[in-house]
Order: structure tokens, then sequence, then C-alpha cells
């Protein structure tokens, strides 16, 4: 490879002219260059944003510090609250076990008679679904035989 400018014998993949300081390829100098803008503007964001997060730092720490002891006032205020209503629901889930008991054993008992009822009626089908069973088994062998 040979720079079009000075005729200098250059390395494979050179981008300037080691000689002349031409551009050689400006296909690669242009992605080197890019490349070299991205990582200095990455860095200058870096740097931009740690100075504002050291910039901030105070004025977070003396505002967590002002609204701490509100926080945890409120969270004192609400304790009894929340105690209240943790016995309210352990009190209501108690009120209920008994209706829930009834609900059970109604619903097992008409069950039950549910059963007894329908079970007459399933025999007297599942008797009358053998027989015509029967009956087309005896059909279908007669008219094999004959």
């Amino acid at each position: 490879m040979y720079c079009p400018q000075c005729g200098s014998s250059l390395p494979e993949g050179a981008t300037y002219c080691t000689q002349c300081a031409a551009v050689v390829n400006p296909v690669d100098h242009i992605v080197k260059t890019l490349g070299r803008a991205a990582k200095e503007v990455a860095s200058t964001t870096s740097q931009a944003l740690n100075r504002a997060a050291k910039a901030i730092e105070p004025a977070m720490d003396k505002t967590v510090k002002t609204i701490q002891p509100a926080v945890q006032e409120t969270a004192r205020a609400l304790k009894p609250v929340a105690d209240d209503l943790g016995r309210a629901g352990r009190d209501i889930a108690r009120s209920m076990r008994p209706a829930a008991k009834k609900a059970v054993a109604a619903t097992k008992e008409a069950a039950d008679k549910t059963v007894k009822a329908v079970t007459p009626a399933v025999e007297k089908v599942a008797g009358a679904t053998e027989r015509a069973a029967k009956n087309v088994k005896e059909r279908a062998q007669r008219k094999r035989s004959g």
C-alpha cells in the first residue's frame, strides 16, 4: 500500500501517511474519527454526571435529614391504625368461621340428597342402556348368522 500523495510505502491498514501525514483511506479515517469522538463524548458525559452528582449530594443529604423525622413520625402514627386493621381482619375471620362451617354442612347435605334422589333414575337409565346394547348385539349376531 502506497500514499496517494507522496508515494511512500505504508503498512497495511494505515489511515495516515507516516511521511506526509496525508489521509490514506477516508472511510477508515471517518470511522476512527467517529470512534474517538464517541469515546470523548462518553467520557465528557460521565465526568459531567459525576460532577453533578457530587454537587447535589449535600443538598440530597440535607433533604433526607430534613424529611426523615416526618417519615418516622408518620410511620409511628400509622402503626396503631395498621395494628387495628390487623385485629379487625382476624376478628372478621373468626366471626365468619361458624357461618362457613354451616355453609359447608348445608352444601354436603344438599349433595347427599341429590345423589340419593338421582341414583334410582341413573340406575334405571343404566339398565335400559344395557338392555338396548344387548338387543343391538343380538340383532347383529342374527344378521351375521342368518
